[in-house]
């Protein structure tokens, strides 16, 4: 490989980064405002986490739109326009003069950010070759997490000081100039072909992934993975604040766990030739509810290790069902099964984080934590149908 071309693919790694970086600060910053807006606007719990569930929503349905454009249009202009009108609709926010037009402004932002995440993986893909390709797709994952705790970070620490406006306008002012780093850095498209775009050919390609009915057990479970994690850190401020006296930055920094919880992701990749899925998503499942029932212990460190404990199962349990996705479903149908497992993911983030809200409003934390455990034991059930599916399925092949 010569100097340009390893040149060239540093800059498409780093570009990818700061992408991944922009797009997960401005989605999970406002995270850290819940708290606020229900003093601001004068509202409760459920109704202020609108804030992060209706971009969630919207991301999750814009995912399958912006895939299909981009075909059109072309990868890296997608994700520009992803990332710098997020950005610019991010600092919109700050000057919502009351609620509604604060979710309004969220809900566009949340299909401006469909475009990045739902072109990444494809332009790393054919732009990277041999063990390029991996390595990136690692840093870009990696991107991923950092950037949700860049985004609270940065939103925490401005809380202390100031008000949630001036934190929204510089975390959407660093998230801009970030977004015109990345225009430079990440060059056109070479390998790229333009297609005609065709509705049919997409909803066949949906409607194929709908139709094979072991695949629903999996979107479930992609809608339970993050409508729990969502649940979980949208309202831990709440009594970390609360019940412990802790300040925002602190409330902030605990989202440095969900960093940390990458390790949940790994130890299923070291394990992957000695465990099936089915073993290993099981014990994911105990391990997240184990975390769960830690924070309803009113202890602060025993509090903390919950939340740990929870994002290694949150990160085991994601990463084992989205490979699965992918594994199960027929060759014409994993690109639309996979988009269709992500719609899920997001919108059970939405769903759950906002139904997360209205049991804090009824028990506090305890309320939350109940939530919490009746999804992983639907993940269970879930679980244990998917397994006699497939089951079903091989013992059908056999005969």
């Amino acid at each position: 490989m010569d100097v340009s071309t390893t040149n060239t693919n540093h800059k498409i790694t780093l570009g990818m980064l700061i992408g991944s970086l922009v797009t997960f600060a401005n989605l999970y910053g406002p995270q850290t405002f819940i708290q606020h807006f229900t003093h601001d606007f004068d509202m409760s719990a459920s109704e202020s986490g609108l804030a992060l569930s209706i971009s969630t929503f919207t991301l999750a349905f814009g995912m399958l739109v912006m895939a299909a454009i981009s075909n059109t249009w072309g990868r890296k202009n997608i994700m520009v326009f992803s990332l710098m009108s997020s950005s610019i609709l991010y600092l919109l926010v700050g000057f919502a003069p009351n609620f509604e037009v604060l979710l309004m402004i969220r809900a566009i932002e949340g299909f401006a950010l469909a475009g990045f995440p739902a072109i990444a993986v494809t332009y790393l893909a054919e732009e990277l070759s041999g063990n390029q390709f991996p390595k990136a797709l690692a840093v870009y994952i990696t991107g991923s997490g950092f950037g949700g705790f860049f985004g609270r970070i940065v939103s925490s620490s401005i809380l202390d000081l100031s008000n949630w406006h001036t934190a929204v306008f510089v975390l959407g002012t660093l998230t801009l100039i970030l977004s015109i780093i990345f225009i430079f850095l990440v060059e056109p498209s070479k390998n790229f072909i333009a297609q005609e775009f065709s509705i049919k050919n997409w909803i066949g390609g949906i409607l194929a992934a709908c139709k094979d009915t072991k695949l629903w057990f999996f979107y479930g479970l992609g809608f339970l993975a993050l409508g729990v994690y969502v649940a979980m850190f949208n309202y831990i401020g709440f009594p970390l604040i609360k019940s412990f006296g802790l300040s925002q930055t602190i409330v902030g920094f605990i989202f440095i766990f969900q960093l940390m919880g990458s390790v949940g992701s790994m130890t299923v990749g070291k394990l992957s030739d000695r465990y099936t899925r089915g073993q290993m998503l099981f014990a994911s499942l105990v391990v997240a509810l184990i975390g769960i029932s830690l924070t309803a212990v009113h202890h602060l460190p025993i509090v903390l290790l919950g939340l740990f404990v929870l994002s290694c199962g949150f990160f085991a349990w994601h990463n084992l069902v989205s490979g699965w996705v992918s594994s199960s479903a027929i060759p014409t149908a994993k690109a639309y099964a996979s988009s269709i497992y992500l719609l899920f993911y997001y919108v059970g983030s939405s769903v759950v984080g906002t139904v997360g809200g209205h049991f804090y409003d009824a028990d506090g934390w305890n309320g939350v934590v109940g939530i919490m455990i009746a999804c992983c034991i639907i993940g269970f059930v879930l679980l244990g149908l998917v397994e006699m599916k497939l089951k079903k399925i091989t013992k059908h092949a056999a005969i």
